[in-house]
């Protein structure tokens, strides 16, 4: 739109009496830089709101001033070059606002929105010059005054280029276009107001100055709008991944306070089993002592979670024993027979997981008595929990590993087998529902079998 514009200008400029001549050309270049910063106002305004910067906010105020301040000058016809002493004065107080206004931005105290603070501006500027043309007489500036003025205007606009690059909250590309285009402009206008554009070479500077420096000022201001744009998504694929760290942190914490009130539980009723039972014998009595000192360093275990350990050899025996004299004093009915079965699992992990089906089984099905048995297949072994409570609708089936969701009508969490199913499946264990088992439900889990030497079992203490 540039270039087009620019062209008409030029071929107006020499089409003979009727057309525009280079110092209308060169009154409307500079004139261009008014709907340009409009716009420019616009995006910045934008990109504030998607992303808050100051030195974009501050060189929003400063586009918004310069498109306010000049909105009467497009919209007016017949208004002059800047060889009137008016517009002379003008750019030098449109220079020094927007001094003024870098000034205000290094500071880096006030928070006023920029639109409304460069509407302000720009509306002041309006103001001062309709006031200084009602006074008849009080601008008719004598030539060695232009001078003066132009290089006052001049100074201006290399002060103005300094401090622009000198500004620290606006990004490096930014003031590299910036800068001279604050000295284009500025230059522009000294060619204007010295008079000068009735030469057509001195038109073409200021033309071609006046519209760089719109170049300039629309290609920052879409560059500072994209910027913020993509920190705006850079902002929230980091909240996204705080969010997930905080959320993954937070199940953690719910997984290891599910597990620790469920052994709680177990050592509170043993040892309550102990104080106030006296119709046990000697030997159930160790046997719960047993049970209590390997559920509480299990406890500590889990409180103190340290580094992942590495797959073991474990003996489901010796895994179940313990654990079934838990839920037993807890008034659960579990049957298993001993098996001599070794796998490869961890054997807290197994621990948690069984002991989160088995309360899961006397949640859902209370009063039904519990089966744990295994079934061997050439190198595996499934290891199943089976109750004959009510069982899972089959609606519901495809939906209970999910974290959050428990059955209608449930006081739990949805914590227990979306915990269970994801501790195991980090050891690359299986945790499956088994859809034959009627009536009630069945939990398969699927481990590797490990061949070793068997071990001494206690098989009477399992038999329940």
């Amino acid at each position: 739109m540039t270039a087009t514009y620019a062209s008409i200008m030029l071929t107006g400029a020499g089409a003979g009496a009727g057309a525009r001549t280079w110092s209308q050309a060169a009154t409307a270049a500079s004139q261009f830089l008014i709907p340009a910063a409009l716009a420019s106002a616009v995006f910045l305004c934008v990109a504030c709101r998607i992303y808050h910067r100051t030195g974009v906010a501050w060189f929003a105020a400063a586009m918004t001033m310069v498109g306010t301040q000049g909105f009467p000058v497009i919209v007016t016809p017949g208004t002059k070059g800047m060889s009137d002493p008016m517009l002379l004065w003008s750019a030098i107080a449109l220079g020094a606002a927007m001094l003024l206004l870098v000034s205000i931005a290094d500071a880096h105290q006030v928070t006023i929105s920029p639109f409304p603070l460069g509407v302000g501006f720009g509306i002041a500027l309006i103001v001062l010059r309709e006031a200084e043309e009602a006074l008849p007489g009080t601008l008719q500036l004598a030539a060695p005054a232009i001078r003066f003025g132009s290089a006052v205007l001049l100074l201006i606009g290399i002060v103005l280029a300094v401090a622009v690059w000198r500004q620290s909250c606006l990004p490096t590309s930014a003031r590299r276009r910036l800068a001279p285009a604050v000295v284009l402009w500025s230059v522009a206008g000294v060619v204007g107001a010295m008079g000068l554009t009735d030469s057509a070479g001195w038109s073409v500077i200021a033309i071609v100055a006046a519209l760089t420096t719109c170049v300039l000022v629309m290609s920052t201001s879409l560059d500072l709008l994209w910027q913020a744009v993509r920190d705006d998504h850079d902002a929230v694929v980091e909240l996204q991944h705080q969010l997930r760290t905080l959320r993954d942190h937070a199940r953690e914490g719910v997984e290891q306070l599910h597990e620790v009130k469920g052994t709680i539980a177990g050592i509170a009723s043993a040892t309550d089993l102990i104080r106030h039972e006296d119709r046990l014998t000697r030997q159930h009595r160790e046997y719960l002592a047993e049970m209590l000192a390997q559920e509480t360093a299990r406890l500590q275990r889990l409180v103190h979670a340290g580094p992942r350990q590495s797959t073991q050899t474990v003996d489901l025996d010796q895994i179940l024993r313990p654990l079934l004299m838990t839920h037993t004093v807890q008034g659960q009915q579990v049957k298993w027979e001993p098996c001599d079965l070794r796998v490869a699992a961890d054997a807290d992990e197994l621990t948690e997981v069984l002991n989160i089906l088995l309360h899961n089984a006397a949640e859902h099905a209370p009063g039904s008595p519990v089966r744990i048995f295994t079934r061997r297949d050439g190198g595996t072994v499934d290891l199943v929990v089976a109750d004959a409570g009510p069982g899972i609708p089959e609606e519901l089936r495809t939906r209970i590993f999910d974290w959050g969701y428990s059955q209608p009508g449930s006081s739990g969490q949805g914590v227990g087998l979306a915990m269970a199913h994801e501790v195991l499946a980090r050891r690359g264990i299986s945790l499956e529902l088994d859809p034959e088992h009627a009536p009630g439900a069945a939990f398969v889990i699927r481990l590797s079998t490990v061949d070793q030497p068997g071990l001494p079992q206690e098989a009477a203490l399992l038999a329940h």
